[in-house]
């Protein structure tokens, strides 16, 4: 199997050596670059509790004079890869959801002893605006910008040689805006690329209705819970499969 991961450069790599383990062949895409943006330790002032819904978020973080006063902070993550990296920078307090940022509000809402002041430590651009679902539950959430992601303008040469040969089994999408970015640079080649034989592996229902009409000629999975243990679970069952036929 053939399978191209689309999660940036810092991101795609465990993923990469991990889904070779499983016999498969990989090409990087990245369709999107992390720019951390610099967090001031004031920015934390009064805080009683953080929200995590990327990996890339606490990555900024790490870097930031606020990092000691934060570990001493309560943070409700989005999963279980934002789990592990909070861990080891320190933090004590984790509750962790199950994989998507809309399955926090119940968290966050039970948990309302943890004060009045909610930092969200978050991308330019989210799927999931938990700060308008918290303030219909009266939770003051506010939002603090700790990285940006570019989109790319052009897919790597030699996936798009793969795509032309029909070189590709698997193409692995992790958020809406990578969805949508794929489809965009997919309907920009010349002459346009056939991709019947490609199955995509979304995170969750929302990363597939991002591809739009890219999914109708396309099949498309969706893991039972959005996280990288069941991506990788979807992974191995086409390559048995495939060996299989």
């Amino acid at each position: 199997m053939h399978v191209v991961i689309t999660r940036p450069v810092q991101d795609a790599e465990p993923f990469k050596t991990r889904v070779e383990e499983l016999g498969c062949e990989v090409m990087l895409a990245p369709l999107a670059d992390i720019e951390k943006e610099a967090i001031d330790a004031d920015a934390l002032v009064g805080a009683t509790a953080l929200i995590a819904t990327s990996r890339n978020a606490l990555a900024a973080l790490a870097v930031s004079p606020a990092l000691a006063s934060a570990v001493k902070l309560p943070v409700f993550v989005v999963g279980s890869g934002t789990a592990a990296k909070a861990r080891s920078m320190g933090f004590a307090t984790i509750i962790e959801g199950n994989g998507k940022a809309e399955d926090l509000v119940p968290l966050l809402v039970a948990n309302r002893q943890v004060g009045d002041r909610l930092i969200h430590l978050r991308g330019d651009v989210v799927a999931f605006d938990l700060e308008a679902a918290l303030a219909e539950s009266s939770v003051n959430v506010v939002p603090v910008l700790a990285y940006r992601a570019v989109a790319a303008e052009t897919l790597p040469a030699h996936v798009i040689k793969a795509l032309q040969t029909g070189g590709i089994d698997i193409v692995t999408l992790m958020s809406p805006r990578t969805a949508r970015t794929w489809a965009r640079l997919i309907a920009a080649l010349l002459p346009p690329v056939q991709l019947t034989g490609v199955t995509y592996l979304c995170l969750s229902e929302r990363v597939g209705e991002a591809l739009g009409p890219l999914a109708k000629d396309s099949k498309v999975q969706i893991p039972s819970h959005p996280n990288i243990e069941e991506m990788l679970a979807l992974v191995k069952r086409l390559a048995a499969s495939s060996k299989a036929e």
